[in-house]
């Protein structure tokens, strides 16, 4: 699978690691309820403060609880003001890890530095920095093509990727100009900011804005699972860059949306990343008409000889990324077992969708989101203006 390393610009195998949390047993059968007891959680709240939290937070108490969580935010309060009088707490359960399987990347016919500058730079380029205004700091990673460093550009600290010109291919600059050119065009708090490229004759660097936490992928991975609150949050910032760039005129469609391709900041925020393969979309009506992508994350109407694709494609792999962001990789990535000839068969043929049972825990309406999102049919679909709405519900 291709995939940049640490969130920067790169593509490398994979080998996730993670730490499996403790599961607690619940309770037996033979539990006996008792008229009173303390629930030490909810002992000092009342409806006040219990309405003073995030629905989301709210949701959580009634599913430590084992108590509905679907439903206005007043019925989820009036619900655990109940239980704090009256019933015993059901200790949670967590699901299995899964593993993931490496895979190895393409090699390619390099280009000489001159030649690689002398496609990059044109008449119409802007934000070229040299390469004495860049501080280089500690490396954040590398892999086929590109080592990624930490470091600062007049003052800011910025992520720097340095391209390695002797596995660079000319296929591989264009598509470097078209995201550059992207994302000059870009400007949303939940997208990685463009700083600018480094041209010298011995040094090409892309710069953007650093985030310190790495790619979703990875943060999953070495991070223990957060808070149903903090979930929804990340969810909410990808659904809003991605509403953003389906909404500009003319529209932009990312095409190769992944846990790979988001970024998260230290403030916990998470930035939509890696824009080379994606496209502008001139007319309302306009289908596209070219295979890319990674295809685990691929919509089922890209696989076909002429594909015929909206920005539907972008709702179907946020689909994705929201469960991997539920199951906090406790599932591994979506089809992680399935060869690619075994995925197309079972995800476009046979509708095969990722696992939900050990996601039941999480309001029902949201994982039927998730589900409508993911579906066949991208008229079906949602748009991802609605999967905000839905989403920023949980956040008030």
């Amino acid at each position: 699978m291709l995939r940049r390393a640490n969130g920067y610009f790169d593509f490398q195998p994979m080998t996730p690691h993670s730490e499996q949390q403790q599961q607690l047993p619940p309770f037996g059968k033979g539990f006996q309820t008792i008229e009173r007891h303390v629930d030490e959680g909810l002992q000092f709240e009342t409806e006040e403060t219990l309405n003073a939290m995030i629905k989301a937070d709210i949701v959580t108490l009634c599913q430590e609880r084992g108590l509905p969580s679907e439903g206005d935010k007043k019925d989820l309060v009036k619900n655990l003001m109940n239980w704090k009088n009256a019933k015993p707490v059901p200790g949670p359960t967590t699901p299995q890890l899964c593993s993931v399987e490496p895979v190895v990347s393409v090699q390619k016919k390099p280009l000489n530095t001159f030649h690689l500058n002398s496609l990059l730079i044109d008449a119409n380029f802007h934000g070229e920095i040299t390469y004495d205004q860049l501080k280089i700091g500690r490396k954040l990673g590398s892999g086929g093509f590109k080592d990624c460093y930490a470091g600062t550009y007049n003052g800011e600290n910025v992520a720097i990727g340095e391209l390695r010109v002797q596995n660079f291919t000319e296929l591989d600059i264009t598509e470097m100009k078209h995201e550059i050119n992207v994302l000059k065009q870009l400007r949303h708090e939940n997208i990685v900011r463009f700083v600018g490229v480094c041209t010298s004759v011995r040094h090409l660097c892309i710069v953007t804005e650093l985030c310190e936490n790495g790619d979703l992928y990875d943060y999953m991975r070495k991070i223990r699972k957060p808070s149903f609150g903090r979930l929804i949050s990340y969810m909410h910032d990808i659904a809003l860059a991605t509403s953003y760039m389906h909404s500009r005129k003319p529209s932009i469609i990312h095409r190769d949306l992944k846990s790979m391709n988001i970024l998260i900041t230290t403030d916990n925020q998470a930035k939509i990343n890696d824009f080379g393969l994606a496209r502008i979309r001139t007319r309302a009506n306009a289908s596209m008409h070219t295979q890319c992508g990674t295809p685990n994350w691929q919509a089922p109407e890209f696989w076909s000889p002429n594909p015929r694709y909206t920005e539907k494609v972008d709702v179907y792999a946020c689909g994705l990324i929201f469960w991997e962001i539920l199951s906090w990789a406790e599932l591994g990535y979506p089809y992680y077992n399935l060869t690619e000839h075994q995925l197309y068969e079972a995800v476009r043929d046979k509708e095969v969708r990722p696992p939900m049972e050990k996601l039941r825990k999480y309001p029902q309406s949201l994982l039927s989101l998730i589900q409508d999102m993911w579906r066949k049919d991208p008229k079906k679909r949602p748009s991802m203006s609605y999967v905000v709405d839905r989403l920023a519900e949980y956040l008030q």
